[in-house]
């Protein structure tokens, strides 16, 4: 079979600037990271008005102790406490007046038992979450020093504890983006399939139809053909989920010291090969899909099969990342179309080792060439037949020599 990289190369740009003017693509590559975009804001914003919000709560301490220390641990913060006098049914009544927006009581009977409730009119005023650490301070205090304990004892039992992983072979900690870089590859991955899969299969039933590929296939080979449009729907995929990767990284980081995760080109250069190269892999069976296929209604019932299949190692995601270096996960780990979704699964959970990383990446090398030559062929026949194609007709292709 004669290969012509130049020609793959015309098809390439043709699908590409053909696909990124059609409005559907638009719409997904933008409208998408907008709102992932505003999601975040409002999720940011919401929790800095939390964080700023004042809450005015009224605090009846029985035991006559507490009360006092808590003010001064609130005093500086958006807590606003007033110790009340009076009884429960009196504060009751004007906290539903209004008065207060909560009040919560200390108690011999609650400070034994450590659970405290947050009376309220209206609980969607109330976060427990911001009062629960100064309570927690102040009631450990109280009951430390219940046992005698002098403050600089106090002081040593409630220093706050810190744990780091530390690998024998490394000076640094371990890094967290080991972990979450390889995830978020096999989550882009399976997005990527989604869309750009889709469009790769219905572009070639749409061409199928119109008879536009029989003018095509007589001036260049269903090889250099298919290999184009693989790599101009894959590069649309990837400016895609680029472009929103760059809006979910924005958003994260508002959240996400990424200076803490230890990022680095050693760890993040391995999985994105295999990312690259799943996709090609994944997208060959999109394309010699949508050759069998006579209408889009067909299309859209497989293309589930297809999404399913780098789907199901997420399904056995407790097992990998329990086991990662089992011998039926390694094995797993080199068989198509399995290996960049078990493949990307393992990195997260385990350093995997070179000489392996060499022979997944060699399989999945393999894998494509073998689904793009057998994609090719049905290509070749299947796309000038106007009815779907069935197990014999596949059969009969890939025997025949041509």
């Amino acid at each position: 079979m004669k290969i012509s990289l130049s020609n793959a190369k015309k098809v390439a740009k043709w699908e590409f600037t053909k696909g990124i003017r059609t409005p559907m693509f638009l719409v997904l590559t933008f409208v998408i990271p907008l709102l992932i975009l505003g999601i975040g804001s409002l999720e940011f914003f919401t929790h800095e008005f939390r964080q700023t919000q004042t809450m005015e709560l009224a605090l009846i301490d029985e035991t006559g102790k507490i009360g006092p220390r808590l003010l001064e641990q609130t005093e500086n913060t958006n807590i606003q406490l007033e110790l009340f006098t009076g009884n429960q049914e009196e504060l009751k009544q004007k906290t539903l007046e209004g008065d207060y927006e909560g009040f919560f009581i200390i108690s011999p009977e609650t400070l034994r038992e450590g659970h405290f409730q947050i009376f309220s009119g209206d609980p969607r005023n109330i976060a427990p979450a911001q009062v629960r650490p100064h309570l927690e301070k102040v009631i450990t205090e109280f009951r430390l020093q219940s046992l005698g304990l002098v403050k600089e004892e106090i002081d040593s039992a409630t220093r706050p504890v810190s744990l780091a992983v530390q690998a024998l072979e490394e000076e640094a900690p371990f890094a967290i983006a080991r972990f979450l870089v390889p995830i978020a590859l096999g989550m882009i991955l399976l997005l990527s399939v989604i869309f750009s899969g889709q469009m790769l299969m219905y572009g070639v039933i749409k061409e199928k139809r119109n008879r536009v590929v029989e003018i095509l296939l007589s001036s260049i080979s269903s090889f250099d053909l298919l290999t184009g449009k693989i790599m101009g729907y894959g590069l649309l995929s990837l400016l895609q989920v680029g472009i929103w990767t760059i809006a979910g990284l924005f958003t994260a980081s508002r959240f996400v010291n990424f200076q803490d995760l230890g990022l680095s080109l050693e760890i993040i250069l391995p999985p994105f090969i295999i990312f690259l190269l799943g996709y090609v892999m994944l997208a060959s069976l999109f394309a010699a899909l949508g050759a069998t296929m006579k209408e889009a209604e067909e299309g859209s019932q497989a293309q589930g099969l297809i999404i399913l299949i780098p789907m199901i190692p997420l399904f056995l995601s407790g097992l990998l990342i329990t086991a990662p270096n089992a011998l039926w996960v390694r094995i797993f780990t080199h068989i198509p179309p399995f290996i960049p979704a078990m493949a990307l699964l393992r990195m997260g959970a385990t350093t995997i080792p070179w000489w392996e990383m060499g022979t997944i990446i060699l399989s999945l090398l393999l894998s494509i060439v073998l689904f793009i030559y057998i994609g090719s062929r049905i290509f070749s026949r299947g796309i000038l037949q106007y009815e779907a194609l069935g197990l014999k007709d596949l059969s009969k292709i890939l025997r025949k020599k041509y």
